[in-house]
Formats: structure tokens, C-alpha cells, sequence
């Protein structure tokens, strides 16, 4: 199973010699596998692409969120968890890392604008991950473009823990997912199974995971960003509606298909190494 390449597609990822040398690791086993499983088809292409692998030896299986994520519509455990990590009844939710490629300066940016545009006081930013955590070109720290902008008071960042996932994503007025590169996508699609409005970049893998139960837009486009979240927080038929077809889109996916097709799959790789 390779979930994507990304470090092969993206240069500042393989700087370093142990990611090189895991890189040339990968390409070998790659090519001594009877079979490769990957999680979506655009890694699938990525991976013909950059590692010039046929087609016919790659199977695309998707993953799925957990049962655990399901919406939370216990407003004393919604209350509790907005309480734990210090937001109101109003907030926007990014989970799904720090790293350069998931375009978080591009979220404080857009929001900066949002909050000028709506005149909210209330209105915050709740962003899972410890920007002191990690460090360097791949970890931008979101902090001071956040000052710059007089976001500060509105922007929080927080561990999130496991198990107060699904009341944030049920709680959070949307989940917005600007990320530019994804081998798959499960974060949007854990928010999605809650029945959050999915506010998701059109990039890479992130289509075929959200398909038109989200408001897409141009992670190159700070505009489209801002304005897909105003639609969402300004018009509540459009926010109802998305949390109608993120549950809709999200019952597509589950383990027991993942399980069921990479059993079909090992078997028949199984076979193919019988034939050698």
C-alpha cells in the first residue's frame, strides 16, 4: 500500500537525505510488488507518473471515517466542547496539520478578510494543531501573519483530542479544508460524516472524496476562499443543505468496503505471485 508520493511531486518534501533514501526504498518495493493499493485515483496517476508504473498494477481503494464520527446533536455535549477549547456558538474549524502544503496562511488570510466583511465580534477560528511544535520552511507559523492582521483574539490554536472530533465538526458553522496536496482526503470526510458544511480546496484527491457535497474553490484564490465561507455563514438553507449532502456523500464510504475490496485485492496478488 503507498497512500501517495507526494514527496516526489512536491521538491521541498525530499530535501533531506533520509527522505531521499525512504524515497528510493518506496520506488523499489514499488516495483517488485505483484500488486500496489493506493486511496485515490489521483495518487494512482501520481504514482504512474512518477514512478512509471502500468496501471493494471495499481488498485484504488478508498478509505473511510470512522463510526465514531456521526453528528453530535447533544447541546450539553456540543456546550462542554466549545467550552474546552474556547469557542462560541459561531466558529470556523480547520483540522489536517500545520505542514506548507495545507495552505493554513492562506485560511488566516481569508478569514481576516471574512471577519471585516461580516463586522462578527463573535466569530472565530479554530485551528487543531501547536504552531511550537514543529518548526522550518515545511511548518509556516501562522501566528504572525495573524498579528499582522489584528487576528490574534479571533484565531485559536489547540490539540484537539480524539475523542472531541465529531462534537466540533457537528458544532463548527463550517469545516474548511484549504490543503493544495492530498493523497486522499479523510479529514473533510470525518467532518462530512458529523454533517458539517465542507468548505474543501478543488485540488489533487479532495474532489473525488467530497464530490458536489462541498463548496469547492482555488487554493491559488483567497477570494473564492472568502467567499465560499461568507455564502455558508450568511445563507442557512445553503449551510442546511450541505450538511444534508455531507451525510449523503459521507454513507458511501466505509472500512467494511475498504476491507472487503483490499481482501479481493491481496488475493489477487496472491495469485499473480503463485504464476511467477
Amino acid at each position: 500500500t503507498i497512500h501517495d508520493v507526494i514527496p516526489l511531486r512536491l521538491p521541498i518534501y525530499r530535501t533531506s537525505p533520509r527522505m531521499r533514501a525512504y524515497l528510493q526504498l518506496v520506488s523499489r518495493a514499488a516495483h517488485r510488488a505483484s500488486l500496489i493499493i493506493t486511496v485515490s485515483q489521483h495518487a494512482k496517476q501520481d504514482m504512474m507518473d512518477a514512478l512509471h508504473l502500468p496501471a493494471e498494477r495499481i488498485r484504488v481503494i478508498y478509505e473511510a471515517a470512522g463510526e465514531e464520527y456521526r453528528p453530535v446533536t447533544d447541546p450539553q455535549t456540543l456546550a462542554k466542547a466549545r467550552a474546552r477549547y474556547g469557542v462560541g456558538e459561531r466558529f470556523i474549524f480547520y483540522l489536517g496539520g500545520l505542514e506548507l502544503r495545507k495552505n493554513v496562511l492562506l485560511l488566516v488570510k481569508a478569514f481576516a478578510h471574512l471577519f471585516q466583511q461580516l463586522n462578527d465580534p463573535g466569530l472565530q477560528l479554530l485551528i487543531a494543531g501547536n504552531p511550537d511544535k514543529k518548526s522550518g520552511p515545511l511548518f509556516p507559523d501562522p501566528r504572525p501573519i495573524a498579528a499582522d492582521l489584528g487576528m490574534a483574539g479571533q484565531i485559536i490554536y489547540r490539540y484537539i483530542e480524539e475523542e472531541d472530533k465529531p462534537a466540533l465538526y457537528s458544532a463548527a458553522s463550517a469545516f474548511v479544508f484549504p490543503s493544495s496536496y492530498e493523497g486522499f482526503g479523510l479529514d473533510p470526510l470525518e467532518a462530512m460524516s458529523c454533517g458539517a458544511p465542507v468548505v474543501c480546496s478543488n485540488r489533487t484527491s479532495l474532489p473525488e472524496v467530497v464530490g458536489d457535497a462541498a463548496l469547492t474553490f482555488d487554493p491559488d484564490n483567497t477570494g473564492q476562499l472568502v467567499a465560499a465561507m461568507r455564502s455558508v455563514l450568511t445563507d442557512s438553507e445553503l449551510a442546511a443543505d450541505l450538511r444534508a449532502r455531507s451525510l449523503q456523500r459521507a454513507a458511501s464510504f466505509s472500512w467494511r468496503k475498504t476491507a472487503t475490496e483490499t481482501l479481493a485485492a491481496y488475493d489477487e496478488a496472491y495469485k499473480r505471485s503463485r504464476k511467477r
